[in-house]
């Protein structure tokens, strides 16, 4: 079995497909990799693949849901969370269902309500948030809620997220998922600026607006605030510095600390080693500028 012939197989193909051809599971291994019982793929890090691969052997009623609905929507994922590499799949409560590493099985009594995503039955996105609620910290569920309802690429809301809320109160997590519902936010940019804004709230501190805008005198938005009182002039902003090889980003933001400042504003800047190692000297901070005159 060469390439060639993996290739008129199609990239996700089944052991019998490849025996018709006339392949030995030998030529089969050179040029692909069982990703579920009977079934092998050409790339094993192709999340559609894998997909389409469990879906092969899982029936008609199948639909992936939790962690895998999520990635293939290409939500940002809190980092534990992502490193579940399962293909989490939706089957009716009655259906039988071998026990198989690779794939994270939910058979609820009642299914989830489905739809297709990129070509491939899903559960609805906000039930899928909800299905990982027992699975989950606040934080993480906090964190992948911003990440559903950000400001770009959002793919639902959280009112649609406050009803699979409400239309479940035994679901499992029920709790944890409430809590974290009254601590999302909508239009976020990233998971540690979710981790800079729970740890000022957690504080006792004021709740800063998410992307405040700064406009110029005719009234156009100017920049955006990562984190922003307005009151107070004070504007936390999160530097993951992916940026510091790029000279342009450098002085673009070096122009705006420069007229931000100029305009009465105090800008804190917190990395990442500051959120790990030093929460609270940022509590500190952001403490003293609320409580400063403009």
């Amino acid at each position: 079995m060469t390439r060639n012939d993996a290739h008129r197989l199609s990239d996700v193909f089944t052991w019998a497909d490849a025996r018709s051809a006339g392949s030995t599971r030998r030529q089969v291994a050179h040029v692909a990799t069982r990703i579920t019982y009977g079934v092998y793929a050409t790339d094993p890090t192709d999340l559609r693949m894998r997909i389409q691969s469990v879906l092969l052997t899982a029936g008609t009623k199948a639909a992936i849901c939790g962690v895998t609905a999520l990635q293939l929507a290409g939500v940002d994922m809190p980092s534990r969370i992502a490193r579940d590499t399962r293909i989490w799949i939706q089957v009716p409560h009655s259906q039988h269902w071998p026990c198989r590493h690779e794939v994270r099985l939910v058979r609820p009594r009642t299914p989830a309500p489905r739809t297709i995503l990129q070509q491939f039955p899903c559960v609805q996105l906000p039930q899928c948030w909800l299905q990982l609620a027992p699975e989950c910290t606040v934080d993480e569920l906090v964190e992948l809620a911003d990440a559903m309802t950000c400001r770009q690429h959002a793919v639902t809301t959280l009112n649609h997220l406050g009803a699979v809320v409400e239309a479940a109160p035994g679901a499992r997590g029920i709790s944890l998922a409430r809590t974290a519902l009254s601590l999302a936010c909508a239009g976020t940019d990233s998971i540690p600026e979710t981790d800079l804004r729970l740890l000022l709230v957690r504080a006792g501190l004021p709740c800063p607006v998410v992307n405040l805008p700064i406009y110029d005198e005719v009234g156009r938005v100017l920049y955006l605030l990562d984190l922003g009182y307005e009151g107070t002039k004070t504007a936390i902003e999160y530097d993951g510095a992916i940026h510091v090889a790029d000279r342009r980003k450098m002085e673009s933001d070096a122009a705006r600390r420069r007229y931000l400042e100029d305009h009465g504003w105090r800008l804190i800047t917190v990395t990442s080693a500051d959120l790990v190692r030093n929460p609270l000297g940022i509590i500190d901070s952001v403490r003293r500028a609320l409580a400063r005159t403009v």
